[in-house]
């Protein structure tokens, strides 16, 4: 019997657009009225996803930031594992110091030191999702989109820390070379700050969390919490930041499109998010359990 489905939203639930593919919709709520309860498990924050759910017509606990906080149906908090305040200051300082571009979330919202880079960033996404578009196409989505608009800008992002005595819970690290890059600062913050894990969800971001604050933990926590066989859950994504989920899923799933990586610790493997994997890996779970 399936107790519980999972997934992650970029390169997963979202589709080329940005959006829940309406097949997935349309699985989710089938699978609600045969009492399956559904979470989203993502890199976003609450506001980030919850505009996406809510355009599609899904209302459900949602665990943001990698596995660093747990909100529930109607928003609120139920917990959070933060970075420790002297580590999230150091790491920002670095960053800054050598011209990467940042961001910073807490449980309030999405906080980036540039518009315009985060436009950029935006619209690099968009592009890989839409090669058939033009630069300038994705750019102008990126810049109309709610991933851009909800958040806010700062100038100096120690000030979260500083001045409104904000609990950071990630921090993203971005660079146009990607990993190539990134791989060697992750090496290099993981030697000097112990108690962080480092992830990735697409090419070019190198995402920073505190050890312990990933998504197969905070499935764990919500599976223990709530009764739930963990041999007996569904979950699927796409990319390395899902790892800790599937490794731990007696139904895990990887996207057609996901890594080569990520397939490799996946049990079974869907279609694209082009093409409605999500419900596509509903549908075959379903079969397997006898659910259907």
């Amino acid at each position: 019997m399936l107790e519980l489905i999972v997934s992650d939203m970029d390169g997963t639930l979202l589709d080329r657009n940005v959006h829940v593919h309406p097949q997935n919709a349309k699985m989710l709520m089938k699978t609600y009225n045969m009492g399956i309860p559904f979470i989203v498990s993502t890199g976003r924050n609450f506001t980030e996803a919850k505009a996406l759910l809510d355009e599609a017509g899904i209302r459900c606990p949602i665990i943001g930031l990698n596995g660093a906080i747990l909100f529930g149906r109607n928003g609120e908090v139920e917990y959070e594992v933060a970075l420790p305040d002297e580590t999230a200051k150091n790491i920002i300082k670095k960053g800054t110091a050598e011209g990467y571009y940042l961001e910073a979330m807490t449980s309030k919202n999405v906080y980036s030191s540039s518009k315009k880079e985060r436009i950029l960033g935006m619209t690099e996404l968009i592009h890989r999702q839409n090669p058939d578009l033009s630069r300038e196409e994705c750019q102008q989505r990126a810049t109309q989109s709610h991933e851009v608009n909800a958040i806010e800008y700062r100038d100096d992002l120690l000030d979260l820390i500083d001045k409104d005595h904000q609990n950071i819970l990630k921090i993203t690290v971005l660079h146009v070379d990607g990993q190539k890059v990134l791989n060697p600062l992750a090496e290099e913050l993981k030697n000097e700050f112990k108690n962080i894990y480092t992830t990735s969800s697409f090419e070019n971001n190198l995402e920073i969390s505190r050890q312990g604050a990933t998504k197969g933990d905070a499935i764990k926590k919500y599976c223990d919490d709530h009764g739930y066989n963990l041999e007996n859950i569904l979950t699927v994504g796409d990319n390395f930041n899902d790892v800790t989920m599937l490794e731990m899923a007696g139904y895990s799933y990887a996207m057609g499109n996901a890594e080569p990586g990520v397939k490799d610790v996946a049990k079974y493997e869907t279609d694209t998010n082009y093409n409605a994997g999500v419900a596509k890996a509903i549908a075959d779970a379903l079969k397997r359990t006898q659910t259907i």
